[in-house]
């Protein structure tokens, strides 16, 4: 129960920050995708149907506060995440190499389906130079940030772990 209110909590916060962030800022101009990267840590730390639902729900919100297309951030969210736990019982979601790897290749697919959907909807102006020019580093920069994100729950892990086993001994 403690973990899904955590969750929760987490998810509200992230969407906020998400939601509210301007154009300005970023880490070197380049926004992270703050929602994204909480329903593909979901997805791979727990299940396809946890992945799904919150990219489901999150998107929602996301799109509901967000001046796009409607609808594609609950679609894209929500089946990414699906994906990334379906990976769970196929690759190992612990190592920081295959959430890096995740995290990219699942930025760059939503970042073209944006484009494509915007493109097909409204007068674009062509898909290669946005992609090239933001959605590629966004997905070098997820690609760092969901490992980095990891790492201290890892880290509170062990130490827990050292912590009770040393009280059993």
């Amino acid at each position: 129960m403690r973990q899904h209110l955590f969750s929760g909590v987490l998810a509200i916060a992230l969407v906020t920050l998400q939601t509210s962030g301007g154009s300005d800022g970023g880490l070197f101009g380049i926004h992270p995708d703050l929602v994204l990267l909480f329903v593909l840590a979901t997805g791979m730390r727990r299940d396809e149907t946890s992945g799904a639902l919150w990219g489901i729900v999150l998107g929602f919100v996301e799109d509901t506060f967000s001046a796009g297309l409607p609808g594609v951030n609950l679609l894209t969210k929500g089946l990414l995440g699906y994906a990334a736990g379906n990976l769970r019982g196929r690759l190992d979601c612990d190592n920081p190499n295959t959430q890096a790897i995740v995290a990219a290749i699942a930025t760059l697919l939503e970042g073209a389906v944006h484009l494509s959907l915007l493109e097909v909807f409204s007068a674009g102006s062509g898909v290669l130079v946005p992609f090239l020019g933001t959605v590629a580093p966004a997905a070098a920069l997820n690609g760092a940030l969901l490992p980095a994100a990891a790492f201290p729950r890892r880290a509170l892990q062990s130490w827990r772990g050292r912590r009770i086993a040393a009280a059993g001994s």
